[in-house]
């Protein structure tokens, strides 16, 4: 499953938290998701068990996600640049 977390403002100007997902998600699909990962801070994608977000505004202006693999109960933490991450996402199609 693919899922894309994320703040909007609604009419009255508040944040609302979102989540949109897809079960049957395809390469555009995911090329969607990072378009959108990639122009706010305030986002994280998620792909089966794995979560990629912004760790500080600092590794947002230089493009390193923060991605964190789930394996049960524990998971696994690394740092990677934004595309490194977005090739090893592809390649998983």
């Amino acid at each position: 499953m693919l899922t894309l977390k994320y703040d909007r403002i609604d009419f009255f100007n508040k944040r609302i938290y979102t989540e949109d997902s897809k079960t049957n998600y395809n390469r555009d699909d995911l090329k969607r998701a990072f378009l959108y990962f990639g122009k706010t801070n305030n986002a994280t994608v998620q792909i089966e068990e794995t979560v990629i977000f912004w760790g500080c505004l600092t590794e947002y202006e230089n493009r390193i996600a923060t991605v964190r693999k789930f394996d049960g109960i524990n998971y696994t933490e690394t740092k990677a640049s934004f595309d490194k991450v977005k090739k090893e996402c592809y390649s998983g199609i």
